[in-house]
């Protein structure tokens, strides 16, 4: 198996960095309409990816459920919503939408993300 220090350890970082952007952005969101409520799910969201940096795939699997969830919700509060927005939350609405989306397909789809992980969960036995 590799060591963090090969090539795989950048996908990491990688992914790291889409996480706090991720979470930058939902926190922006929350600021600009007032939704105080949703830093519990800021919170919740900001463990799972660390559990999921850790290597664990029922954490993976965990935040792939959360962020789809959250780009439908995003799409539907648009659709349902959209005249009443200001532009600003509906475009942000509209990146964090897809940028959930990129975030899924790098989680799912990313081979050397995966021996990462696998690394990780290596380590840990």
């Amino acid at each position: 198996m590799p060591s963090p220090t090969t090539p795989f350890s950048t996908n990491r970082n990688q992914l790291l960095g889409m996480f706090l952007a991720l979470l930058i952005l939902d926190a922006t969101l929350i600021l600009l309409t007032v939704d105080l409520w949703a830093i519990g799910r800021i919170l919740f969201t900001a463990v799972i990816m660390f559990f999921t940096l850790q290597g664990y795939k029922w954490a993976k699997w965990l935040l792939v459920g959360i962020l789809a969830l959250s780009a439908v919700a995003l799409v539907g509060l648009l659709l349902a919503l959209g005249s009443e927005l200001s532009a600003i939350v509906a475009a942000g609405s509209v990146v964090m939408a897809v940028f959930c989306c990129v975030i899924i397909g790098y989680l799912a789809g990313n081979s050397n993300l995966k021996k990462h992980f696998a690394w990780k969960r290596q380590q840990k036995t």
